[in-house]
């Protein structure tokens, strides 16, 4: 099923598909803030980042003729080709280093707490995670994706996926735990 684009949209996707430089340049601006947005996520630092999304968008000028025949959601195709180049930029990048494996510890929830934070701090104390285990919490709990999915993609086992999470969230715990503190010593308490 073919999905009728905007007349914008058609023309912008047309001119890519027709390698014009002016209609790329526009689908990128267009798209870069959000896609940057989702790269962040997965990135370490911001240089990062922007290598993940030149990579993507490469991709996306690369296969749009494909998406132009099919039809469909152009931020969602977009979006998709962004996760999976973040996911490819690190899974090149682990082969090279890994994350030490320790046993898997219990984290208790810290929903009270969470909700104090702004969307901001959260998002630095992610960003301060290990890229195995930023990638699996990413991939966890914002994509929604399940161990088995994650291990396939990133080619480690359902287990360590699920001990990466555990890593990660125990991690997060201990930098809100932290965090906390400092904020109540503000206040003498």
């Amino acid at each position: 099923m073919k999905v009728a684009f905007s007349v914008i949209e058609n023309e912008i996707i047309k001119g890519c598909v027709e390698n014009n430089r002016l209609a790329q340049k526009r689908l990128y601006e267009r798209f870069y803030g959000k896609m940057m947005g989702v790269c962040m996520r997965y990135a370490s630092h911001k240089e990062q980042a922007t290598e993940m999304v030149n990579m993507g968008f490469f991709k996306v000028f690369k296969t749009i003729d494909g998406f132009a025949q099919k039809g469909g959601n152009l931020e969602a195709w977009i979006y998709r080709i962004m996760v999976n180049t973040a996911i490819d930029y690190l899974r090149a990048e682990m082969r090279h280093k890994h994350d030490d494996i320790e046993k898997t510890v219990y984290v208790e929830d810290t929903a009270d707490v969470i909700a104090d934070l702004g969307v901001e701090h959260i998002m630095a104390m992610i960003n301060q995670l290990t890229p195995g285990y930023r990638t699996v919490f990413n991939l966890y709990v914002i994509e929604g994706y399940g161990h088995a999915e994650i291990g396939e993609m990133l080619g480690i086992s359902e287990g360590t996926s699920k001990s990466n999470l555990a890593k990660a969230r125990a991690k997060l715990q201990e930098m809100i735990i932290n965090s906390n503190k400092v904020n109540l010593s503000a206040y003498g308490k």
